[in-house]
């Protein structure tokens, strides 16, 4: 922070906006349902927060009826690269969103599915490539967990019946336009990796929004 901005927060306001940014920085998002307290401060705090967000390359997404903050990178130095298989995962979750909101009328917060499932629908949009297998998909998966897309959420020892939380910020890490766009992405990039290459290694063009 500026010497201009600590003037205008007490040391208790300084530590609040500390661990909203660090919370951002790291998980992406901050959702009210996970840190009540936090959220209704930031909120609060809202045109101070933007303008501090700004200094370190985050511009702030305030989802009021979602009740969601997202941390949106500016700068890419906050981006890493997203392997080729995290890529595939992370399109399929988008389309799931996308699909389950508009055409089965799902609130943005109540999209949910099995591994198993998520699984099969995957195996479905990527016919000509290889995919993670399941110890693979539970990695990536608790990565995108902990980086405010999804939430895993078992019970059971069983991955693939434990439950996917899609949750909103996928709309704002993965901005489509709509889901002809999402289909011409798909395209491209299936046009362009080879089915034989193993899904795990190397680089795709996708980026994290967070490192």
């Amino acid at each position: 922070m500026t010497d201009g901005l600590k003037l205008e927060l007490s040391d208790d306001e300084q530590e609040q906006a500390r661990e909203v940014l660090q919370r951002l920085l790291s998980r992406g998002a901050i959702l009210r349902e996970e840190g009540r307290d936090l959220y209704d401060w930031a909120c609060i705090h809202r045109v101070r927060l933007d303008a501090v967000a700004s200094l370190i390359g985050l511009k702030l997404q305030w989802e009021n009826d979602s009740r969601l903050i997202v941390g949106i990178p500016q700068s890419p130095r906050l981006l890493r690269r997203m392997k080729q298989d995290e890529t595939l995962v992370t399109l399929a979750l988008w389309y799931d969103f996308d699909r389950a909101v508009k055409d089965e009328g799902k609130a943005p917060d109540e999209v949910m599915m099995t591994v198993r499932e998520f699984n099969q629908q995957l195996e479905a949009k990527f016919k000509n490539l290889k995919l993670p297998p399941e110890t693979r998909l539970g990695e990536i998966l608790h990565l995108l967990d902990r980086k405010g897309l999804v939430r895993l959420e078992s019970t059971v020892p069983s991955l693939a019946n434990a439950t996917i939380r899609i949750l909103p910020t996928i709309r704002f890490i993965i901005p489509f336009q709509d889901i002809e766009d999402w289909n011409r992405t798909r395209e491209r990039y299936q046009a362009t990796t080879s089915p034989n290459t193993n899904s795990s290694d190397g680089d795709s063009e996708s980026e994290d929004p967070t490192d």
